[in-house]
């Protein structure tokens, strides 16, 4: 009885040993420094914004906070690289609607959206379509006019499993056009294609976009919204102008792996959230003419979770 008891004593005495342990792993993370992977070309919107925040990361995890870049596949390498990482790491990822909800539709990736939890919302971006003024193609009209030719449309995108692919293969579906899809390895290296002229069309964020359509590089043709896009900048009709829903809201978001202790999670999305607020961060947004959304997990997995009943929507226009 008496060696029962003292066993009995001995596993208790372990069990609330771990779960001190566990309580207090919580309490210290980070123990290391803290990594965010963009997993998109090295000068796009996404890598800007994340050696930003790079930047202010000490004062607010204690310890580094350092920005890193995995190429391929439009995201899908770094993604099905990070499943490796067990719950409570100390390295992040940036992903989005591509990532979760076009992905599996277009390619087959080793990953899921379950494997992932979302800790919070960076920025939201509109898309547009533009062209090279040497096609002479700038407006609805015209590409109208350019698609009756018979003209195959080459479109620059960031990879193949992107909004950038599914949208444009879409709208151009619904247009009844000849088209071809070169994929690059991100939205920035589309839009230099197109303004190259590399490639006659191309469709990335009307914010990256920006100062090549103010000097004339390259021309707006119209915006994956449902309705205008108006700025100092812009005066572009959308795809929703024409009775279309060939669109949908491009999103940036950091994600942890799932299993990570809630409070974790938690110390994350508020360290996050105070470097989105800072005024500086908040400047260096505005000058890369980047539109902050900071928006929590919740948010992301809902927004998330309705562009995949959509995304499955535009795949069955373009097969």
């Amino acid at each position: 009885m008496k060696n029962w008891k003292t066993a009995i004593k001995a596993c208790l005495v372990g069990l609330f040993g771990l779960c001190a342990m566990g309580a207090q792993a919580t309490t210290d993370w980070p123990t290391a420094p803290v990594t965010i992977i963009t997993p998109w070309a090295v000068g796009g919107l996404a890598d800007q914004i994340n050696r930003a925040m790079s930047e202010y990361g000490k004062e607010q995890y204690g310890q580094p906070l350092l920005a890193d870049n995995i190429l391929g596949s439009g995201g899908a390498i770094a993604l099905t690289e990070y499943v490796k990482e067990a719950p409570n790491t100390h390295k992040l990822i940036l992903g989005g609607e591509g990532s979760f909800a076009i992905a599996p539709l277009t390619m087959k990736v080793a990953y899921k959206f379950d494997d992932f939890i979302p800790v919070i919302n960076i920025y939201s971006s509109t898309f547009v379509f533009l062209s090279n003024p040497k096609a002479k193609v700038e407006s609805m009209a015209t590409l109208k006019d350019y698609i009756a030719k018979g003209k195959t449309v080459k479109v620059g995108v960031n990879g193949t499993n992107s909004s950038e692919a599914l949208q444009t293969a879409a709208f151009l579906t619904e247009l009844g056009a000849k088209f071809k899809l070169i994929p690059y390895e991100g939205a920035n290296e589309a839009l230099t294609a197109v303004v190259s002229g590399e490639v006659t069309f191309a469709t990335t964020h009307a914010s990256l976009a920006r100062e090549f359509v103010r000097a004339g590089n390259v021309k707006p043709v119209i915006a994956f919204d449902e309705k205008k896009l108006v700025d100092e900048v812009y005066n572009l009709e959308s795809v929703g102008d024409y009775g279309l829903d060939t669109w949908m809201t491009n999103t940036c978001a950091v994600f942890i792996r799932a299993g990570t202790e809630p409070a974790i999670v938690e110390k994350n999305y508020q360290a996050l959230k105070n470097i989105l607020e800072n005024p500086k961060l908040q400047q260096t947004a505005k000058n890369i003419g980047l539109r902050l959304d900071i928006r929590d997990g919740k948010w992301v997995k809902d927004y998330i979770d309705s562009t995949m009943t959509k995304a499955e929507k535009y795949s069955k226009l373009v097969k």
